[in-house]
């Protein structure tokens, strides 16, 4: 009697796979069915997370070498990642440290996940925590990449994962592609590409909701030139252009007490802090702003700008008439190359400044709509540095511009609204660059969601558990939409 009992659940065991496999080929399967699979694995994500985080996967040129040519941590970085896919039993592939890859599927055609395993480097003071000890506190997950880009990331690939584990039919694998050189550049993804092929459709979840059907051109400007000391021995700020610098060092002639009245006043009518004090026979001053990322530079204060505008009132230096002249806003307005387009405004960020025994070099980090000639801008902006002695040098990337009406932003947007509920909000275009713009038919896709600060490139970066699940759920569904057969 047991064994036909045994033999009977055998079967209708077999007859429950069989129907539930008939039903997820004619019907989608179910977003509430898709946050139950999440929920399962959030604690193995957050443990991945954690993992990954754990590692200060900073550009290092002095332990940058063979296979490892952003340094040790971005390899050890690269080497977890991998390491995630093999234990979960998957086929991984290593380009010489530039990236890597997680083949979930083995279809001929992929959709592709592009994330990235390198975060920019951490200020001194300024986080609560450890910024590679990632903590919860009240719901969310703090640490330097968490957000930009290791967390999103790993819900790209547990959504990924989920599809896999359920079995569902699809007509495409999924390849999860990470690189280790987004925040200089995207290095890392052009190297990889050179030698594998382009998935045929995919996502970064490396901005915000809902889905970015284009992204500005990004246009670098380095200015360089001699300038004559007249009043100023010394001005640096920065080490990231496409940060917003928060803070400004200059050494000018002259004892402090002549100008201490008057930079009070000027920091107390900005709203700002700072500190000047004696530096030999010269006068040392230091002004604290506020840092941001360069495609939103006006969620900032630009502590050069604004200290070249105190400066350009009490000295006479070409190098900081320059600054406050043509450099002191965050939309172009000072150099004429101001404009708004479909894409929004251009924005401008003065994210580098070095001037030391009458050596000048200034970066800059343009975000441009896709209308803007921009060739015709640098040209027209280097003949204004020409006009003071100043070479320029540019290297401009174009716009990425994918059609809103199309299946792939159409059926992510589709998937967000499902999930999170938000019928109001469109396809959008931002100021920021992608790892989208590296292959056709692709874009970013989250994980920021509307109202929420993660506090990107800042202190104490973080996202909402809440959040992060979620995003898991919509790129689950968006992934299946686009790929079930």
């Amino acid at each position: 009697n047991e064994d036909k009992q045994d033999n009977i659940f055998s079967r209708l065991s077999n007859i429950l796979d069989n129907l539930r496999n008939f039903v997820n080929t004619v019907t989608p399967y179910s977003s509430a069915g898709f946050k139950e699979e999440v929920e399962k694995r959030k604690d193995q994500l957050i443990q991945d997370i954690e993992t990954l985080c754990a590692i200060p996967s900073v550009y290092d040129e002095k332990t940058a070498g063979e296979n490892q040519p952003y340094g040790k941590a971005c390899r050890n970085a690269l080497d977890a990642m991998l390491e995630i896919g093999k234990r979960d039993g998957f086929v991984t592939y290593d380009e010489h440290g530039y990236a890597g890859h997680i083949d979930i599927g083995d279809q001929e055609e992929s959709f592709g996940i592009l994330g990235h395993l390198d975060v920019v480097p951490v200020n001194e003071v300024g986080w609560n925590s450890d910024p590679f000890k990632v903590v919860q506190v009240n719901d969310k997950l703090y640490g330097r990449g968490v957000a930009d880009d290791k967390g999103p990331l790993l819900a790209g690939y547990y959504a990924a994962k989920i599809i896999h584990d359920l079995n569902l039919p699809v007509k495409k694998k999924i390849r999860v592609i990470f690189g280790c050189d987004e925040e200089r550049g995207s290095s890392c993804v052009a190297h990889y590409f050179q030698n594998n092929p382009f998935p045929s459709m995919g996502f970064t979840p490396d901005a915000e909701f809902p889905v970015v059907y284009g992204e500005k051109g990004i246009v670098r400007f380095d200015i360089k030139g001699d300038v004559k000391k007249d009043g100023l021995v010394a001005m640096v700020a920065g080490d990231r252009v496409n940060i917003v610098p928060e803070k400004c060092e200059a050494i000018i002639e002259g004892n402090h007490k002549q100008y201490e009245a008057s930079f009070k006043e000027f920091l107390e009518k900005n709203h700002v802090t700072g500190v000047i004090e004696e530096e030999g026979n010269c006068t040392k001053l230091i002004l604290k702003g506020k840092s941001a990322h360069a495609s939103l530079p006006e969620e900032g204060i630009n502590a050069v700008s604004l200290l070249a505008t105190y400066l350009d009132g009490i000295i006479n230096n070409k190098l900081v008439h320059f600054i406050a002249t043509y450099l002191n806003d965050y939309d172009g307005k000072g150099l004429q190359i101001n404009h708004e387009g479909l894409m929004g405004k251009l924005t401008m960020n003065l994210g580098v400044v070095r001037y030391v025994k009458e050596k000048a070099e200034i970066e800059l980090d343009l975000r441009c709509p896709h209308e803007i000639d921009l060739k015709k801008m640098a040209d027209d902006v280097e003949e204004l540095c020409h006009s003071y002695g100043l070479t320029l040098e540019s290297d401009i990337h174009e716009p990425l511009y994918v059609d809103p009406n199309s299946e792939l932003i159409q059926k992510l947007h589709k998937a967000y609204v499902e999930v999170s509920g938000d019928t109001t909000s469109a396809p959008q275009a931002i100021g920021g660059g992608t790892y989208a713009k590296s292959m056709p038919n692709c874009v970013a896709f989250g994980c920021e969601f509307k109202g929420e600060d993660n506090a990107i490139h800042g202190n104490n970066e973080n996202i909402k558990v809440d959040s992060l699940l979620k995003s898991t759920e919509i790129f689950a569904k968006a992934i299946y939409d686009l790929i079930k057969e």
